[in-house]
């Protein structure tokens, strides 16, 4: 039996409409609205609530519109594709492009990170070995590496930006091509694109590893329901199991988890006898185990038991990836709120349109349902550092997205409530939008940087030497852009518990260089319940206990020298 519940639905003749100018009239709207009200923001003034208390009303109500512009069009006789995209573009740049547009460099630490390792391999043409274990993985590094040099960029870093918009967008292709394989083609799969958007607060999709192997991902799923769980040409079929034989290729070397998690619901569709090409089941578990063993041996050599040691321990990945993650001021618990908000959403939006389909037999596609969350499976495998749940999440995004593409179809086709239920879908998807750009941008206080942080690190970048090392008190800093492999960079908080007395600990370590930056101050008030300022007390006990200098200052972002001028 066939994992797709619909055939394909064509759009019945449209009746001449009299408000077929008013979706492009909303869309021009929102963008006004955009275009006027949008302001540069300073990351080092946003307080715990992030990006969403520093913008602007009229910036959010944008949002609202062009949600009503959206649903206003897809619930049309005929919707035109083309607005369709246009709103959906619209919506990525409104909601994800966000921070590229207000802020003046690119945030988060670790995409600084990805970008150094990037250029390392355009320099040298090969990873740094035993090094860090996301080396062991070089698939997205040495493409990103490769389209650098081909396009003639000289740092990686002026990619960093504008990857989130870029790769969600991808994405949301990618979702309406998966909703389409399992619902048809119909307004579902464009009602699940916009739902995706609006519940995608993960923030997976920056200059990463995962960002690329989350698009190789859907695309192995959209190959899977279109052409291997339903009704297909045996030639297509022996054409798209090869087809899906190089994805998994390519997701071997490109990300530790994601293999896994796409093994996992090929594992169910294979039980269930759902996928026609049952041995496909091993190449997705034999590939990824195989670049594990061989490819990655630098990372699992002596780290076996770091590898092994979680399977099985489930409390203490809960305790991981949900108890350690929940804390901070009430702002940050605000934002939080957020995240568990959109979460809830899209897993009742997705319960409902799950309960209303039927598969060709008139039963509820169980498996379906089980695909769609057993990825959930992975958090009892390892707590990857805290972070399995949110994966989870996002490996089970393109299905969830899928069901409610189905409910809030249903919903718009009814004949019941045919005015009240758009407005309702306005309001709750406009709403969603809003909460997203504060769970996505709640974070912004402490990743979002200022140019004057990217100054400081690249003057100690110009006089470090071989060997020394450059730190900051805490992670929140732009660094490891530049001299990887040559400079030790890194934070001292696992050393030196941030604090205003870290000076001293500091101090004994005795780094050659130390960053000191408003957003680790933001850090500590928002997440540890630090006094404001505390970063500005440990640079006066380094500097007053005469083992350090100011060698540069910009703002409040500090370049502090070891007297030994450097040369520890």
């Amino acid at each position: 039996m066939s994992l797709v519940l619909t055939k394909p639905v064509e759009a019945p003749a449209p009746a001449a409409s009299r408000r077929g100018w008013l979706t492009p009239a909303l869309c021009v709207v929102a963008v006004l609205l955009q275009v006027l009200f949008l302001k540069p923001v300073d990351p080092s003034a946003l307080g715990s609530f992030g990006l969403i208390g520093a913008l602007p009303p009229a910036v959010l109500v944008a949002l609202v519109v062009l949600t009503a512009a959206f649903i206003l069009e897809v619930r049309s006789d005929r919707p035109r594709t083309w607005l369709l995209v246009i709103a959906v573009v619209l919506a990525v740049l409104g909601m994800y492009g966000l921070p590229p547009l207000t802020e003046p460099v690119a945030r988060l630490p670790v995409a600084w990170l990805h970008a150094g390792w990037t250029d390392y391999i355009g320099t040298h043409g090969t990873v740094l070995h035993n090094f860090d274990a996301r080396f062991s993985w070089p698939a997205f590094f040495g493409a990103a590496a490769w389209l650098t040099k081909l396009a003639g960029i000289s740092s990686t870093t002026a990619l960093l930006a504008w990857a989130p918009p870029v790769l969600t967008g991808l994405a949301a292709v990618g979702v309406h091509a998966v909703a389409t394989a399992v619902l048809g083609r119909s307004r579902a799969p464009w009602l699940a694109a916009w739902a995706f958007l609006c519940v995608n607060w993960v923030e997976q999709d920056y200059f990463s590893p995962q960002g690329l192997a989350f698009l190789l991902y859907l695309g192995a799923l959209a190959v899977v329901f279109r052409w291997l769980c339903g009704d297909a040409d045996p030639k297509r079929r022996v054409l798209a199991s090869g087809g899906l034989v190089l994805l998994i290729l390519a997701l071997a070397p490109s990300h530790q988890v994601t293999p896994f998690a796409f093994a996992a619901i090929l594992a169910v569709l294979t039980v269930t006898r759902r996928l026609k090409v049952p041995w496909l089941l091993a190449v997705a578990i034999l590939a990824p185990l195989t670049w594990l063993v061989v490819g990655a041996s630098d990372y699992w050599v002596g780290h076996l038991q770091v590898l092994t040691g979680g399977i099985g321990d489930l409390s203490g990945s809960v305790q991981q990836n949900v108890q350690e993650r929940v804390g901070g001021d009430p702002g940050r618990l605000t934002v939080l709120g957020f995240r568990f908000g959109l979460t809830a959403l899209i897993g009742l939006l997705a319960a409902a349109g799950w309960w209303g389909l039927r598969t060709p037999r008139g039963r509820r596609p169980v498996v379906l349902a089980v695909v769609a969350v057993v990825p959930a499976g992975l958090v009892a495998l390892q707590s990857y550092g805290g972070e399995m749940l949110l994966r989870s999440y996002l490996y089970s995004l393109p299905l969830l997205c899928t069901l409610a593409g189905a409910g809030l179809d249903r919903w718009l086709r009814s004949t019941r409530g045919r005015r009240l239920v758009p407005v309702a879908l306005v309001v709750v998807l406009g709403a969603a939008a809003v909460l997203l750009v504060g769970a996505r941008g709640g974070n912004d206080g402490y990743v979002a940087f200022r140019k004057s942080d990217q100054t400081v690190v690249s003057e100690a970048y110009r006089l470090a030497r071989p060997g020394q090392r450059i730190s900051s008190l805490t992670a929140y800093a732009p660094l490891n852009w530049a001299q990887v492999g040559a400079v030790k960079q890194g934070s001292l908080e696992r050393t030196c518990a941030p604090g205003a007395g870290e000076g001293s600990c500091v101090g004994r370590i005795g780094p050659d260089f130390v960053i000191v930056n408003q957003a680790q101050d933001n850090y500590g008030v928002t997440l540890l319940g630090l006094r404001a300022g505390w970063t500005e007390t440990v640079r006066a006990q380094l500097v007053s206990s005469g083992e350090y200098r100011e060698q540069l200052r910009d703002g409040d972002s500090v370049l502090l020298v070891h007297q030994s001028g450097g040369s520890r």
